[in-house]
């Protein structure tokens, strides 16, 4: 895994940390918890109740885990298409473990 590490954070999800610069992918404090409230609850929620549809296209900046794809694909009665761009994605190693 080279210079990253898996971290487990407070709320007992899982976030990569990059040893060279004490960098992590998501709050140390709870990588779940954070996803949910930014991405999904003041994101994509907050959206989809100023503008009801039933069809979406996201595209991410930065896929990183994958952890924002991971819990938009639980969001009930919406099509969605993903798209993220990733100009350094994380190996199958450090999606394994």
């Amino acid at each position: 895994m080279g210079n990253l590490s898996i971290v487990t954070t407070t709320d007992g999800s899982h976030t990569i940390k990059n040893e060279s610069t004490g960098d992590t992918y998501h709050s140390v404090h709870g990588a779940v918890q954070e996803s949910q409230h930014i991405f999904i609850k003041s994101g994509l929620e907050y959206f989809l109740r100023q503008q009801p549809i039933k069809e979406i296209k996201i595209l991410e900046v930065g896929f990183g885990t994958g952890l924002n794809a991971l819990l938009t694909q639980a969001i009930q009665g919406l099509k969605i298409e993903y798209t993220s761009l990733e100009p350094y994605p994380l190996s199958g190693e450090v999606y394994r473990a």
